[in-house]
């Protein structure tokens, strides 16, 4: 009996000890924030290595995403003069034409043809009166786009934006199934082959296909080189580094302008050359270019994992023999959809508003940025100095959503670029291009700023899913803007009112939406609903208890001025005797 009591001892035992060593396991394992603290450091040149190949996608993705500021530029032109009587009417009227008409409006060409065919009589010789200095210089000229298929080179455009409102969603879902450094390279791969068959399109409908695959590629690099660049970074360096990859969109808006006007001649070896920059990217940076170990751990890869934190921890000087102990697998959490907000009505609005809010952004920023080539002087020199205002933008915003709060910068920046973009539509010359220069400021800190503002409004559980669908909806804007700049047909000034209208709209729709400058942000959307409408009840406390205190102000100086007033009529009533009337009469009054 004793050896059996023994035998049921020893599994118990047994069992202890691997609880303990179990135990001792899991203690023993660390977070990836952990790692960072203790090990790997916040940031150091290991993160800054992998920060700048990781951001400086965003300089090819500016040449890809604004390349047809160039392709489909406004070609220059010239009067026909072969020495022929007939032939010198026609010169004449055309010289004089081109001389009255606003600077880049093809629409001169239109009357020229109107002109010629209502004037060339029996003339069975055909007679030029325009031509192209150099039909290479643009689709325009290469594909004929002016007079009734002038709206071709706006729907090109719109094209490339539907491709990004596409690319966008697939490709960023490719990066959270796949891996960020998959997701950003297949982008610029799949945006460089758009603009690689554009210059060898000899059609537009050729040019229109490849027009949309570059979009579908431009609209996956943002999302997944974001993440990549901030996910190896400590928590207290995620925000202002965030930021800090908008710079190289900058710099890439003011490079295109130099590399432009060195091919100025050649639409498509323009275009073949942003579709290599976007393959010399990839290649330069492969090997080089690490896989974001939170992502890495969030699917089930602790070692290799552990590996990308080890490189950096030595890159950084923190780790010589040791390892890193092994990595805390992240529990999982059951994936909710924005569908989860609508319930909630406070936070449903917000959604809707910060949708309409992007959708603003999208619409204005590209409507300026697409709108250079419509400026007076030079188009590149246009160009260079959008690129350059956005630099202090960006720097301005930093600052300012810590200093007076994140829904009054946005306010702020959004009337600073409707005012911009208002006003320039109504000037010539050097001052269109100033106050177009002035909205392209506002418009840049504000489509910062809105990123920021957005993920503080909504709980951890569905932050990423409400800022997907309002950037995914703030493409509807992007897609309109070429459309809305198709307005000039009708009159010049109407894209600058258009603009000008939706920036007011946009700042009306944050006043419904609070502040979050301070807020602690909640993890579920019950907290989150509460909050708000805490917040909610604290302002109207707010404005009750002000009211209140307004209130019994007035009272005190009213008795005050009584009491003074009483003072004031006993001395009259020792003088005039009349104290009996003069303070009934005060009294009436006031009661």
């Amino acid at each position: 009996m004793n050896d059996g009591l023994d035998d049921d001892e020893y599994p118990d035992d047994d069992d202890d000890d691997i609880n303990t060593t179990n135990t001792t396991s899991n203690t023993s394992k660390i977070t990836v924030d952990e790692a960072f603290a203790s090990y790997v450091g916040q940031i150091g040149r290991g993160q800054l290595k992998q920060f700048l190949l990781s951001s400086s996608a965003w300089l090819p993705a500016a040449f890809l995403t604004l390349v047809s500021v160039f392709t489909q530029r406004t070609p220059e032109w010239e009067c026909v003069n072969d020495d022929d009587e007939n032939d010198d009417i026609f010169y004449s009227y055309c010289t004089e034409q081109k001389a009255k008409r606003i600077e880049d409006d093809l629409s001169v060409l239109c009357s020229l043809n109107e002109y010629y065919e209502e004037n060339k009589k029996n003339n069975t010789e055909e007679i030029i009166v325009w031509k192209w200095t150099n039909k290479k210089q643009s689709i325009v000229s290469e594909f004929n786009l002016i007079c009734k298929e002038e709206y071709k080179v706006q729907l090109a455009s719109s094209m490339f934006f539907v491709g990004f409102f596409f690319g966008a969603g697939l490709l960023g879902q490719l990066s959270d199934v796949k891996g960020r450094r998959t997701g950003v390279y297949a982008a610029v791969l799949i945006s460089s082959l758009g603009a690689g068959l554009a210059s060898i399109s000899y059609s537009y409908s050729q040019y229109f296909v490849a027009v949309f695959i570059g979009g579908f590629g431009v609209g996956g690099i943002g999302v997944a080189s974001f993440v990549l660049c901030t996910e190896p970074l400590g928590i207290s360096w995620k925000g202002i580094m965030g930021i800090g990859t908008q710079y190289w969109w900058a710099l890439g808006i003011c490079s295109m302008s130099f590399f432009g006007y060195l091919m100025r001649e050649s639409w498509r070896m323009y275009s073949f050359f942003c579709a290599l920059l976007g393959c010399g990217y990839v290649f330069f940076t492969f090997s080089f270019l690490k896989e974001s170990p939170r992502w890495l751990l969030a699917n089930g890869k602790p070692n290799e994992a552990k590996e990308v934190l080890e490189f950096l921890a030595k890159k950084n000087g923190r780790l010589t023999f040791e390892r890193l102990p092994d990595l805390k697998e992240p529990e999982k959490t059951e994936n909710v959809n924005v569908s989860a907000i609508f319930p909630h009505k406070k936070l449903k609005l917000r959604l809707m508003c910060m949708a309409f809010v992007f959708a603003c952004n999208g619409l204005i920023y590209y409507g300026i940025s697409l709108n250079v080539g419509n400026l007076a002087g030079s188009i590149y020199m246009n160009n260079f100095l959008s690129g350059l205002v956005e630099i202090p933008s960006h720097i301005a915003a930093q600052f300012a959503v810590d200093i007076i709060g994140r829904r009054t910068t946005l306010m702020s920046l959004m009337s600073l670029s409707g005012f911009g973009a208002f006003i320039s539509g109504f000037l010539k010359g050097k001052q269109r291009i100033f106050f177009a220069l002035v909205g392209r400021f506002g418009i840049s800190g504000s489509f910062n700023v809105v990123y920021l503002y957005t993920t503080e409004l909504f709980p951890t559980i569905v932050r990423s899913a409400a800022l997907g669908s309002c950037s995914m909806i703030g493409r509807i804007g992007s897609i309109s803007a070429p459309q809305v700049l198709f307005l000039r047909v009708i009159s010049p000034e109407l894209p600058s009112i258009v603009l000008a209208l939706f920036a007011l709209l946009a700042v009306l729709t944050c006043t419904l939406v609070p502040e979050t400058h301070g807020l602690v942000l909640e993890e579920s959307l019950d907290g989150a609903e509460l909050q708000a409408c805490g917040e909610e009840m604290t302002q109207n406390l707010a404005i009750g208890s002000q009211f209140s205190n307004n209130f019994t102000q007035l009272i005190v100086e009213e008795e005050d001025d009584e009491y003074n007033d009483n003072d004031d009529n006993d001395d009259g009533a020792r003088m005039l005797g009349t104290t009996a009337i003069d303070s009934s009469s005060s009294m009436a009054i006031r009661e």
